[in-house]
């Protein structure tokens, strides 16, 4: 191997020197007190958490779920959503999951991370230890997000006094009878260009050798490029590291199941090593099985093992990720299908479930609806969109009605404002009930598709743009006021003939009062259009089929100005009353 800088020969000097004297294996033993190993701290520091105690919540092989709500530390840490309260604690780390009860959600993903920092008191990641009262991390030479990071001393000292996050939201979940998994990032991406970034664990900085490369390309927006600061899983010791994070997690907590996010981010091999890194995964998915069944016997429950992956079994692949063979072999129980980030209808339900016979099967829900393009300089809060429960409700209906077992949601928290929170959870109290829902207003919002990995953004088609999209609403069994298309392009329209038709059959321009058919979750500077880039056409209800369905969209005037389309929405109304 070619050292590409004196700053990787001190790092694997000191990896060298760190892996003769404590080998990876060791992670794994069983938990010493403080002062064993780190003679520095006092006899007031905290002492490590000790394995989960009986009695234990009892689940069983049969238990299913139908809604899985993703709880991201990062959130409580006060990075960059919550200011107020600027300490966090377990009556604030609960309150996430405290407004889910009553709703359809009956388990909560928590991610006990934020990005890669892992936010409990951890012995496999002692970071929390180094603590030391008015310490200033800083994001190094991050690009992204420059400055002092606060949340992560705030958190650090929290654990550091005798706080434990993860303990804290399993207590919230029992308390309000809801199930609880560990939901772990396989290989986060983000701040890999910034080697300082506070939020970068010991483990991935002092190991480049682990890496697939050194650079600094974004692996978000190049998902085939190499070179990329991302763990190689082809190396046993970056395996036996996340081996030894998991076994500590699920040893150290009554947890109810693991959940693998695979979709944070998917590279895991080098593309000449996909075929064999992908017998490679799979070994390790069998090593995490067999841990998760022999916790499972002792503690007389079971423990599902839950994989979040690529909405293709097409992308899963070209992630070295062999779901089908996982299912055939009945490691995994649960099949969690995810868009990545940006809401999306073009889950392939059918697909997963031609291949798969075993694991139940969720569709996942996103909290952005679309990244705008924007002025030069405008931040990327600035041109997010975010999706309203009228299109959440609308998304469900398609994925369950299409087969889907249960459905997740991801980052449903951050774009809602932290007084709202609690009033927009009772909005997923029915989201699981496909009868209840047809009942309802709703939007589909179809989206250019495209095939990349990892996707923060669409490209958008020009002139001409075909949806197919299925919409389960039988307008003749459910009464519905009026069903309106509203037809959104990249650039102003205004002097352009548009062009829209359902199954084949012409649609009527007509007006429509407003910008938007629902009011954003939160205004956004660049995110939402202005009336010059919006068409609206009357969707005759009787021309609805309760399926599949086709909307086409031509620019007529294309000889006149290239017309981009940006994206398709579909209202049905329901009667006020």
């Amino acid at each position: 191997m070619i050292l590409k800088s004196a700053r990787q020969a001190v790092c694997l000097r000191s990896a060298l020197t760190a892996l003769l004297l404590a080998p990876l294996a060791t992670l794994a033993a069983p938990h010493v007190h403080a002062e064993e190993t780190q003679s520095w701290l006092s006899k007031e520091e905290r002492k490590p958490r000790p394995p989960a105690m009986q009695p234990f919540h009892k689940t069983s092989a049969s238990t299913n779920y139908k809604c899985l709500f993703n709880y991201e530390g990062l959130i409580f840490c006060t990075f960059m959503k919550d200011k107020v309260p600027g300490t966090t604690g377990p009556e604030y780390i609960g309150a996430f999951i405290d407004k889910l009860k009553g709703t359809d959600v009956d388990a909560v993903m928590f991610c006990p991370q934020a990005w890669r920092t892992n936010i409990y008191p951890s012995e496999i990641d002692p970071r929390w230890r180094k603590y030391r009262e008015g310490q200033n991390s800083t994001g190094g030479i991050s690009m992204e997000q420059p400055g002092n990071y606060l949340g992560f001393d705030r958190i650090m000292k929290y654990i550091h006094a005798g706080g434990d996050p993860v303990q804290e939201a399993l207590n919230a979940s029992r308390k309000n009878g809801i199930d609880f998994f560990i939901s772990y990032r396989m290989n986060d991406a983000h701040h890999i260009r910034d080697l300082d970034h506070a939020t970068n664990t010991d483990f991935w900085r002092s190991h480049p050798e682990y890496w697939l490369g050194d650079s600094n390309i974004s692996v978000t927006f190049k998902a085939d490029e190499d070179n990329v600061r991302m763990h190689n899983y082809m190396l046993e010791p970056v395996r036996d590291w996340y081996f030894s994070i998991f076994e500590e997690l699920c040893t150290n907590y009554d947890v109810d199941g693991l959940e693998l996010d695979f979709q944070r981010a998917p590279r895991f091999f080098y593309n000449r090593e996909m075929e064999e890194g992908k017998k490679v995964m799979t070994g390790f998915i069998q090593r995490i099985r067999v841990m998760l069944d022999r916790l499972g016997k002792e503690r007389g429950k079971s423990l599902k093992l839950c994989v979040r992956v690529p909405e293709t079994l097409a992308k899963c692949d070209r992630a070295g990720l062999d779901v089908a063979r996982w299912d055939e072999l009945g490691l995994v129980d649960m099949i969690n299908m995810s868009p990545y980030y940006l809401e999306s209808l073009h889950v392939d339900i059918e697909g997963f479930q031609a291949k798969t016979t075993k694991a139940k099967l969720y569709a996942e829900l996103e909290a952005y609806s679309q990244v705008m393009p924007g002025p030069k300089g405008a931040s990327y809060a600035d041109r997010c969109r975010f999706t309203t429960l009228d299109s959440y409700r609308a998304a469900a209906l398609n994925f369950l009605t299409r087969g889907a077992d249960g459905i997740s949601f991801f980052n449903f928290d951050y774009p809602i404002p932290l007084d709202k929170r609690a009033e927009a959870a009772r909005g997923l109290k029915g989201i699981t009930d496909t009868d209840y829902l047809r009942t309802l207003s709703k939007t589909y919002v179809m989206v250019p598709f495209q095939e990349r990995l990892m996707a923060e953004s669409n490209k958008w088609p020009k002139d001409e743009f075909t949806a197919d999209v299925v919409i389960p609403d039988d307008t003749s069994k459910v009464e519905f006021s009026r069903a309106i298309l509203r037809v959104e392009t990249l650039g102003s329209s205004a002097d352009l003939n548009l062009a829209a038709s359902l199954n084949g059959k012409p649609l009527e321009p007509c007006e429509y009062e407003d910008t938007e058919f629902s009011p954003p979750v939160k205004a956004t500077a660049n995110g939402y259009p202005s009336a010059d880039k919006l068409k609206f056409f009357t969707v005759p209800l009787a021309d609805l089929l309760p399926g599949r369905n086709r909307f086409e969209v031509r620019n007529l005037d294309k000889a006149k100005s290239v017309c981009e389309i940006f994206t398709l929405e579909l209202r049905l109304f329901r009667p006020e009353k």
